[in-house]
């Protein structure tokens, strides 16, 4: 197994570094965090490195990469500010990937050369109040009408969903709980379509909302996939979590790294100015980081290259998601320990760390969730 990275590869982390480094100042950002404003300028800056089309088919006007790509891009963002990694997701995930893997050719022909300019993005609706882990309960229902179809019922906690242009909706198209879901493109001026935006601990900026249909009228090519799409919802999603946990396990990793960076330079200026320090205790302290932050390296890219080599690692690709979430919740507190009362001070990064990295035990698939699957798959 190799977990060499491509020249390419590297060449395109040292892009997004110098993107984080010229564009997200540690000062800016701490500002951008009191404001809670979705992120479109730095959107924008984003796509015109022309990094929207990177996992895009070259038909289509992509650069053709895929969930290694991914990863290191949203691992060098959430080094600084995590919360663009979400904003960039309504592009690369819920639009380039859903369209590329799921689309009818129709709708990747009209939608992915948009996407690779950046000049749209979608969001995902799928969660409910009444349906959060168990997704397939959702009860939005599309019933046909006129030629056409009407959408009624609510959405949770949707990222991006009041500043994107389409929603991809499931919605509810027969009593059969996973064969009675499809998923239907929604431009988000329809009338009846409306927002409220949720304000939240952490992740500050990525506009999550509450949605509404209300008798939202859309058309059968509209429907995922086209005609094959219909009551396949389920099925095009379950296409998707491989990635989708992968990418997450990469945020994971650049809130942790940061973390563990800041309180590395914390401690050593402590020791260095306190005489009575208890060096011991911080080294400890810090050895067990950086060791927890390698575990969760290995771990997400090794399930990395099994997704590549299409060996379909529903199994790592869970444990990496649980693990990587939960480990860089104690790293972040860890560091929190480390600093002392300086870790709460808004001053600081490490409480935002803290505060952002709650949500990657819960997005995508709970950590309880995770490993319901993993004993599923391990026979129990």
């Amino acid at each position: 197994m190799d977990l060499s990275f491509t020249e390419q590869q590297n060449a395109l982390r040292k892009t997004v570094r110098d993107f984080v480094e010229r564009e997200m100042p540690r000062e800016w950002v701490r500002a951008f965090d009191g404001r809670d404003e979705f992120p479109h300028d730095l959107v924008r800056k984003f796509c015109d490195l022309d990094l929207a089309r990177i996992n895009i088919p070259k038909e289509y006007g992509g650069k053709g990469g895929g969930v290694l790509d991914l990863m290191i891009l949203f691992e060098e963002i959430s080094k600084r500010l995590a919360v663009l990694s979400w904003a960039l997701g309504n592009i690369l995930l819920y639009g380039n990937e859903i369209i590329t893997v799921n689309g009818s050719d129709e709708q990747r022909a009209k939608y992915l050369p948009r996407l690779a300019k950046g000049e749209i993005m979608f969001s995902f609706g799928l969660t409910e109040p009444n349906a959060g882990s168990d997704a397939a309960s959702i009860r939005t229902k599309a019933v046909p009408e006129d030629g056409g179809w009407v959408i009624n019922g609510n959405k949770m906690f949707i990222t991006g969903a009041g500043v994107t242009d389409y929603t991809v909706t499931f919605t509810r198209t027969s009593e059969s709980k996973y064969n009675g879901i499809t998923a239907f493109i929604v431009d988000t001026k329809l009338p009846g379509y409306s927002t409220r935006p949720i304000e939240k601990l952490g992740y500050h900026g990525s506009n999550t909302c509450e949605v509404n249909y209300d008798n939202v009228r859309v058309r059968p090519e509209d429907i995922l996939g086209g005609e094959k799409g219909l009551n396949n919802g389920w099925k095009q999603e379950m296409k998707l979590l491989n990635q989708e946990r992968l990418v997450l396990s990469s945020c994971c990793i650049g809130i942790a790294e940061a973390a563990f960076r800041d309180a590395l330079a914390f401690a050593a200026e402590k020791i260095k100015r306190s005489a009575g320090t208890d060096t011991q205790s911080i080294q400890h302290t810090l050895a067990e980081m950086a060791t927890d932050l390698e575990a969760m390296r290995q771990l997400a890219y090794s399930a990395a290259w099994k997704e590549v080599q299409r060996m379909q690692p529903v199994l790592e690709t869970s444990m990496s998601k649980y693990f990587c979430a939960e480990t860089a919740k104690k790293i972040c507190l860890r560091g929190i320990n480390v600093m002392g009362e300086a870790g709460s001070l808004m001053a600081h990064d490490m409480q935002r760390y803290f505060r952002d990295i709650l949500i990657l035990a819960i997005g995508g698939g709970t950590s309880q969730i995770q490993k319901n699957i993993l004993s599923k798959v391990l026979g129990m």
